[in-house]
């Protein structure tokens, strides 16, 4: 088996050689393509805990697990591994100290050196990432695989209902903690067993800090020119077609109330000079956040759009805001890629509003508007009546608002019981519990909690 899909992926390589070719010489990825086939990886080492999460949002989800495990006295070397880019890159940053790698290429023969080389104990994947030879080689080795803040879309589970070769796969694994109860049900479907299947909830959101103080809020709104009774209307990680349909919306809204103000942060700063072509075409004036930083422009308050050409800043600036409606959604754009962080503005306690395409985060989309606290729109004039209805009634905005905070903090805790359930195969790596110990010990299903107690 492991010859026949080496040969599957070497063919599959065949057919993207254009692409592995821009890759190493246009983008320069040379380093990356080189440690997917186990260069680079440093000395040896023997009774590692792996981590792997495939890009930058799942390595977020790891720095409070590994936080926690450090702290539970584990001895094992950790190691972290991301299979994108910007995934190494964040893991890099999040975990200095412990040794960072990328994921390998699903070959056997790279995929038992590296096992070799790192040795590692236990197994453990964030969401949804299923290599078939990575698995096998797990599996033969008896090394524990634990899947947490799992998830498989319709798609994915059509695809492995098929296939087969995925469920055989996963019916070894030690463990799989599931977001809901949707993902728990195909994975039923698949033939997963029951007694090794817990829904936990979504870790990220565990990620979501704390409200802003309201003093704060205050001033950063008055620096930007709003008063307190102005409602400002946020445009978060906006795209291409999203900024202009957020101005339409606008240059509507303001003709019916004055008082109202817009924020629009894009996704790709370097956007922000077509915004500002765009605005000017209708006649509306913008003015960009490094002109107000520098002094050399005023915040334009209701009489303008605020352009945010700066990153890092949203989280921030969607606490100055009444509304938000976060992009990447609004306009199909792939069929995995859909959506931002809808949990970022909504702990703020600000009604959501977003579009159909989200893809990444359709669970949260579906939870805040069952709630009532979000709002899909498909399409501009949607998007206006809804941010019409959010401007004109107080109540149904602040309602909104308070149901929208309610799923995110109702929504909590799947870090810490993750975390609860991996410790006997954290025990078990460590030679603190043997194997056998694992199943009775596992904690209880998330539905079979009180968690309002």
């Amino acid at each position: 088996m492991s010859v026949l899909l080496d040969l599957i992926y070497l063919l599959a390589a065949l057919i993207a050689s254009p692409w592995v070719v821009y890759r190493l010489f246009v983008r320069g990825d040379r380093r990356s393509l080189a440690a997917r086939f186990g260069a680079g990886l440093g000395d040896a080492v023997h009774g590692s805990i792996w981590l792997h999460g495939s890009s930058a949002g799942e390595i977020a989800l790891l720095v409070p697990l590994v936080d926690r495990l450090e702290r539970s006295g584990v001895t094992n070397p950790i190691v972290i591994s991301a299979y994108s880019a910007t995934g190494y890159s964040a893991a890099r940053k999040a975990f200095p100290g412990r040794r960072v790698i990328f994921f390998p290429f699903d070959l056997s023969f790279i995929v038992r050196r590296i096992f070799n080389r790192l040795d590692p104990r236990l197994i453990v994947i964030v969401e949804a990432e299923f290599w078939p030879n990575f698995l096998r080689q797990a599996a033969r080795r008896s090394i524990p695989v634990a899947i947490i803040n799992g998830k498989m879309s319709d798609k994915s589970f059509r695809f492995h209902a098929r296939t087969r070769l995925v469920p055989a796969l996963l019916r070894g694994l030690e463990l799989v903690a599931v977001q809901t109860d949707v993902y728990e049900s195909r994975l039923l479907a698949l033939g997963f067993p029951r007694e090794r299947l817990r829904v936990t909830g979504n870790m990220k959101y565990d990620l979501t800090g704390a409200p802003e103080q309201a003093q704060d809020v205050r001033e950063l709104r008055a620096r930007f020119g709003y008063e307190d009774d102005d409602v400002v209307i946020i445009g978060g990680s906006v795209h291409d077609r999203e900024d202009e349909a957020l101005i339409v919306a606008f240059e509507k809204l303001v003709a019916k109330r004055a008082s109202a103000g817009l924020v629009l942060v894009p996704r790709y700063p370097r956007d922000a000079a077509r915004i500002e072509q765009l605005a000017a075409a209708r006649g509306l004036k913008t003015v960009r956040k490094t002109a107000v930083d520098q002094g050399s422009a005023a915040a334009p308050g209701t009489e303008g759009i605020f352009i945010v050409d700066t990153v890092g800043e949203l989280r921030a600036l969607y606490g100055i805001a009444d509304i938000a409606f976060v992009g990447g959604s609004l306009f199909f754009r792939g069929s995995n890629r859909g959506g931002h962080n809808l949990m970022e503005p909504a702990v703020l306690g600000l009604p959501v509003v977003f579009g159909p395409y989200n893809f990444s985060f359709a669970d949260t989309a579906r939870e805040l508007v069952t709630s009532g606290g979000g709002f899909e729109v498909g399409n501009v004039d949607a998007l206006v009546d809804v941010l019409q209805r959010l401007l004109d009634e107080a109540a149904l905005r602040d309602d909104a608002g308070r149901r929208a905070r309610d799923v995110v903090v109702q929504g909590r805790g799947a870090t810490q019981r993750n975390f609860d359930l991996l410790m006997p195969l954290v025990d078990a790596a460590n030679g603190r519990l043997p194997a056998s110990g694992l199943g009775p010990t596992m904690p209880p299903a998330m539905s079979d909690l009180d968690l309002n107690a």
